[in-house]
């Protein structure tokens, strides 16, 4: 899947509206099929092997957050 990368600076141009709803259709379409994804490993996870594999609760990040100074 090719995505495109943007820097963390603005764009020189402003994207008219209908090309930014594509781009976030195509991402919503991508992350939606990760979610299939995710949920049929997590199915054969639990039906062949046996795995529990719980959820965290919402707001709660896997990820320790780092202080940048």
């Amino acid at each position: 899947m090719g995505k495109k990368v943007q820097g963390m600076s603005a764009p020189s141009k402003p994207v008219p509206p209908e090309q930014r709803i594509k781009e976030l259709e195509l991402q919503l379409k991508e992350a939606q099929q990760k979610a299939a994804f995710f949920e049929a490993v997590v199915g054969v996870l639990k039906r062949d092997y046996g795995v529990q594999v719980a959820k965290k609760p919402v707001g709660k990040s896997s990820r320790k957050s780092s202080s940048k100074d």
